[in-house]
């Protein structure tokens, strides 16, 4: 067997294997005297098929099967032995005969075309200059936060006829050019809350309707971005550019709701009996907590735009025409006629994640299994606390074992305490100004957008990485 490497340009690659007879014989064989062994034939006994029927009926079969195998296994060894940094997965050369046509006792030589990594170093350093926006909590911004919950909190009643402040639950159906429902278009329920909406015409159009009213509208005018339409349609968030603008909103119940009492019922209701005994310490437990959710925030805006800079910076280029054919052929959802129109935010997320790598590499950075552990443990424990179970220590890391073994989303806890060393090396590292700014202009920064009323809602989610 011979492979060997050609390379194209700087990433792209052709590997080739030659695969000679004595590569493949030995196993092909093997396998067919094993079906001759259990071949139940009429007009012959059990294992006294002949060898030359069986492999007629099952050779080609078994040669393209095996010869696969050991393409395969030799593809990625060498692939591992050479150290090479592929995008994506080796593809066969348009220009390869199918498995199925190779003939037994030949020679054949299989061509794979393989997209490779931009060569580059990253190296942080306090060469990097980044601001670091932090959120100032005055007594406006507290008071928004204390209204917000007590509306979350608070009790609702059904009413005949929407106010400026009430929650309108209803349907919503995809309509054609003439205002007809779309057979098999789109068609969910859906809640929207009048006092959040920030189109002064949508909240006028829905203010006043009583439950079996319709409006015909644009969902886009009623939704707060990307994230809040695709949950109001229930459609995948890039698909919403195939979605069209007129739909028709029919009102089934409409909720009025009034705010609880911030007393001591509330506080406890919050925080647990006891903890605080007046507004004064319930405003500041309220402003620790916020303190800490919009540090988070302030953390996702500064990798964002870390993001953005460190792109800017290294102009990566990728081997765009091998990975849109690997797209392609790896994807059912993806065809030559839609490959670009969301390629482009997958090329971008593919540089950031190949960035992010490199930066791992070069930092050295890992997340230990016993890392691991402690957090699931941690995790299940917090857990079991909400329902006020008590865990012994065998049982709680027993059941963290098996689940870092067995459960699928345990590449969650790798992926989220590898995020804490990054966040915490970014900040070690980096040349960081901080910059106190209110949270109407951090929202702004974060989205290019006015906040909405409820602050609840702008903290949720605030930051797209």
């Amino acid at each position: 067997m011979d492979i060997r490497k050609e390379n194209i340009d700087d990433l792209n690659a052709v590997i080739s294997i030659k695969i000679e007879p004595v590569d493949y014989q030995d196993r092909v064989n093997s396998i067919l005297k094993n079906y001759r062994k259990q071949a139940n034939i009429p007009g012959f006994r059990k294992g006294a098929v002949p060898f030359g029927m069986i492999k007629k009926m099952h050779g080609k079969a078994v040669l393209a099967e095996e010869i696969n195998k050991i393409l395969v296994d030799n593809l990625y060894q060498y692939i591992d032995a050479e150290k090479l940094q592929v995008l994506g997965n080796p593809i066969p050369n348009k220009e390869e005969k199918p498995l199925e046509d190779l003939e037994d006792g030949e020679s054949f030589e299989f061509k794979y075309d393989v997209g490779l990594s931009p060569e580059f170093d990253v190296k942080l350093s306090d060469k990097v200059k980044m601001d670091y926006f932090k959120i100032t909590i005055d007594d406006e911004l507290l008071d928004k936060y204390v209204n917000d919950l007590a509306r979350r909190y608070g009790s609702m009643k059904e009413v005949e006829v929407a106010g400026e402040e009430d929650m309108i639950n209803g349907s919503l159906d995809e309509l054609d050019e003439n205002g007809e429902k779309v057979e098999g278009g789109i068609h969910h329920h859906t809640s929207i809350a009048i006092n959040y909406l920030e189109n002064d015409k949508s909240k006028k159009a829905l203010v006043g309707k009583k439950i079996g009213e319709s409006i015909e509208m644009d969902p886009r005018d009623f939704s707060k971005g990307e994230a809040d339409l695709a949950a109001m349609l229930n459609v995948d968030r890039d698909k919403l550019d195939q979605v069209g603008n007129r739909f028709r909103f029919t009102v089934k119940k409409i909720h009025e709701l009034t705010p609880t009492s911030v007393d001591q019922e509330f506080f406890d209701k919050l925080f647990g009996p006891g903890a605080v005994s007046n507004e004064e310490e319930f405003r500041a437990k309220l402003s620790e907590d916020l303190a800490q959710t919009l540090e988070n925030d302030s953390d996702k805006l500064l990798i964002k735009q870390l993001q953005d800079k460190l792109k800017d910076k290294l102009k990566l280029t990728l081997p765009d025409e091998f990975l849109k054919r690997w797209l392609i052929l790896t994807n059912e959802e993806v065809t030559e006629e839609n490959i670009d129109s969301d390629y482009d935010n997958f090329s971008e997320g593919m540089k950031w994640q190949l960035i992010e790598n490199q930066i791992v590499r070069e930092s050295e950075l890992k997340v230990e299994y016993a890392e691991a552990l402690e957090r699931t443990k941690s995790l299940f424990q917090a857990q079991m606390a909400q329902y006020g179970s008590e865990v012994g220590d065998e049982e709680l890391e027993n059941a963290a074992k098996n689940y870092l073994e067995k459960n699928e989303e345990s590449r969650r806890i790798y992926e989220q305490l590898m995020f804490e060393k990054l966040l915490k090396l970014y900040k070690e590292t980096l040349n960081l100004k901080t910059k106190e700014v209110s949270f109407d202009d951090f929202v702004k920064l974060a989205t290019g957008n006015a906040p909405k009323k409820g602050i609840l809602d702008s903290l949720s989610n605030l930051v797209k990485m």
